[in-house]
């Protein structure tokens, strides 16, 4: 077994391990309880481990991590309605409610 990703956050976990087991990368999470001793211990120690169980696979599965974690890169879009300049994270045009 090998750790390949962690983070504060369970649901972000969660959605990563899907992402790897619907790969085929069979992963296991740990530390997922501790996040009630935050304060008693150090944060970075509650921090949640997604672990793959073959550590074979680790390279592979930190690879899918960074795929998902990169952001497209798009460019301001306008709007063929208003022709108001919308940005790239908008899918409805904050002037007219338009979809791109």
């Amino acid at each position: 077994m090998k750790l390949v990703y962690s983070h504060s956050n369970s649901m972000i976990i969660g959605a990563m391990s899907g992402a790897l087991n619907q790969d085929g990368i069979e992963t296991e999470i740990r530390n997922d309880i501790l996040g009630g001793a935050a304060g008693e211990i150090a944060p970075g120690d509650t921090w949640i481990e997604l672990w793959v169980v073959n550590s074979a696979q680790a390279e592979a599965a930190t690879q899918r991590i960074k795929e998902i974690l990169e952001q497209p890169k798009h460019e301001d879009w306008l709007c063929h309605r208003c022709q108001e300049s919308n940005p790239a994270n908008f899918d409805v045009c904050w002037q007219c409610g338009e979809t791109t």
